[in-house]
């Protein structure tokens, strides 16, 4: 899912890059590392349990803005985009706050209004064990990827 994303929103978010210090050539780095950065956080936090804000993303429970999940991301991808890619701070900070934000709110639109896709919250969480429902997380990110 988040290829087909990237790819539709690849027009629309690559100008706002531009307009950015991003240069063409740069532009399928810059948004394979953010693919990338997300795609890691995202299960990152579900291997640490920390389901509930990935949760309140995907079930409009928490605004994007608000999110520390996506706060840590745009920090992330910042860095990745500063040593990776050669960004200088300035421009790794603008670019991150820019991507991150837009990727978040593709995935948003494209998320059913139930949640994540299979759906209610008692069957993503599985048995009840730890391991069950970062396992059950997992495969639902997975799909959603």
């Amino acid at each position: 899912m988040l290829d087909s994303i990237i790819n539709a929103a690849k027009a629309e978010l690559g100008k706002k890059l531009s307009e950015n210090g991003v240069a063409d050539n740069q532009l399928d780095g810059v948004l394979g590392l953010a693919k990338d950065t997300v795609l890691s956080n995202f299960k990152s936090s579900a291997k640490d349990g920390d389901i509930g804000s990935i949760l309140s993303l995907f079930n409009g429970k928490q605004s994007i803005q608000g999110s520390p999940l996506v706060n840590n991301l745009i920090g992330d991808y910042a860095g990745k985009l500063v040593s990776r890619m050669g960004f200088s701070e300035s421009a790794g900070k603008s670019i991150a706050g820019i991507a991150i934000p837009f990727i978040m709110n593709m995935i948003n639109k494209n998320t059913p209004d139930s949640g994540l896709p299979g759906n209610d919250l008692s069957s993503l969480l599985g048995s009840g064990s730890m391991g069950g429902i970062k396992d059950n997380l997992m495969g639902k990110l997975g799909k959603l990827f």
